[in-house]
């Protein structure tokens, strides 16, 4: 550059000496000091153009300028400031805010809708989903989708349901959780048995919760009523909880029944312990606490062992086998827009970048949350990372959608309280489960 400007200088006083030499005689005049040349000629002005890139024949609007929000703590608001980050760097010229909602947010975020004031993108979940999703107030992506080169078929199939309505997509999912099989090591050594292995059978768990109740002293199992964590057993006994159209629930049936008679069996026989008899208030902080050897909890134990119990050695593998073979949840939020935004082009840029493979897999290098990418499941993160390679596989495996249709917290409601009523002795697990059925057929699902 600097030859460049040398070679244009040269020229310039190559004109002039040849200007001055064709000139008329004039009167000599004094001849001024010369001031230094500048280093950098001065540009002619013009008026900039902003630098834009499209995803395929998507291409954000002018000016655009857009709101982000989410749940989550400070951790997780981070994770999201990053990715915002990220988008930036291929999209300088959209505008993005990030103003987090910690508490209350569906509550809070329902309200702002209502007011016209709701953000353009946020996380989506169930309960969003149902709010939004069938009143035209998340905008339809598949549009967007089909011309930005954006594919269902990238993620993971089973989450997109909760986020489909009448064959329309309204939100694709961001990260994804899984139960497995979380353990002490500690109490398998002290116990004098083997510790489990993605094997496991759930009649091997009830035999090592059994041994280690027995040599140790501490509950082998925790086994909470949780409705997030029994119906992974309906499905490895071979049972449904609802039909495909969620239309009717199913978790009464002879195998959702059983599954249930053995969980609670575990807690009967006093080697499994719910976990607020054993002073915890739910199974991962009785794992922490090393209140209990074993329990079926998901890939948020590893931040949470990691910031409230560094000092706990724990292990985590696939969840046992049932009488049919793997059961296991999915657990999954979206990111989605609002229908009202003005910037819809931006904001579905924003989501399909947010949820796309660059993003997640920068985010699956933090160890924060699971990818809903196919392409990344079998990334090379996870040759170090065997806890989250064991809730990963099991999930994508054997996983089902924890969705019961837009009324699943109706649904887990009745769901609930059937288990409570049987962990307090007041009514049999085929009873609780046949009321809790007819519960919600009548009066959810209004057969």
């Amino acid at each position: 550059m600097k030859d460049k400007w040398l070679s244009l200088i040269g020229v310039l006083l190559a004109v002039v000496l040849a200007v001055s030499a064709c000139a008329p005689a004039a009167t000599p005049t004094p001849t001024p000091t010369p001031r230094p040349a500048p280093t950098k000629p001065a540009e002619p002005a013009a008026t900039a153009v902003p630098t834009v890139e499209c995803m395929g024949d998507l291409c954000p609007e002018d000016g655009a300028e857009l709101t982000v929000s989410g749940w989550g703590g400070e951790s997780e608001q981070n994770i999201v400031r990053d990715s915002i980050t990220r988008f930036n760097e291929h999209y300088p010229d959209i505008k993005v805010n990030f103003e987090p909602i910690p508490a209350d947010y569906q509550t809070k975020l329902k309200a702002a809708m209502a007011a016209g004031a709701a953000p353009d993108v946020f996380y989506v979940d169930a309960d969003l989903m149902t709010a939004f999703g069938r009143t035209g107030q998340l905008l339809p992506l598949d549009d967007y989708m089909a011309k930005a080169n954006v594919f269902r078929s990238d993620h993971i199939e089973a989450l997109l349901g909760m986020f489909t309505y009448e064959g329309t997509t309204y939100g694709l999912p961001k990260d994804f959780g899984s139960l497995g099989l979380v353990y002490l090591p500690e109490f398998f050594a002290e116990a004098g048995i083997a510790e489990p292995t993605a094997d496991w059978t759930y009649d091997d768990l009830k035999a090592a919760a059994k041994t280690i109740t027995e040599k140790t002293g501490t509950h082998g199992m925790c086994v909470p009523p949780d409705v997030g964590r029994w119906p992974a057993l309906v499905y490895a006994w071979g049972g449904e909880m609802t039909n495909a159209s969620f239309t009717e629930a199913l978790f009464n049936s002879p195998a959702a029944v059983a599954s249930l008679e053995y969980w609670y069996g575990l807690y009967q026989d006093d080697i499994g312990a719910w976990p607020t008899d054993i002073g915890a208030g739910w199974c991962g902080e009785a794992i922490g606490k090393e209140l209990t050897a074993m329990a079926l909890e998901g890939g948020w134990m590893v931040n949470y062992m990691n910031t409230d119990f560094a000092d706990v050695e724990y292990k985590i593998v696939e969840v046992p086998k049932g009488p049919v073979g793997g059961g296991d949840l999915l657990f999954t939020n979206s990111f989605g827009a609002n229908a009202g935004t003005k910037y819809p082009n931006a904001a579905a840029l924003l989501v399909f970048y947010l949820t796309g493979v660059e993003n997640q897999e920068a985010i699956l290098k933090t160890g924060f949350a699971l990818p809903t990418q196919k392409s990344l499941l079998d990334h090379a993160w996870f040759a170090d990372h065997p806890n989250e390679t064991a809730i990963a596989q099991g999930g994508a495996k054997y996983g089902e959608l924890f969705y019961y249709g837009p009324e699943t917290g109706e649904v887990l409601d009745r769901m609930g309280k059937a288990l409570e009523r049987v962990f307090l002795g007041e009514q049999t697990p085929q009873d609780a489960l046949d009321q809790a059925v007819n519960e919600v057929n009548t009066e959810v699902y209004k057969q």
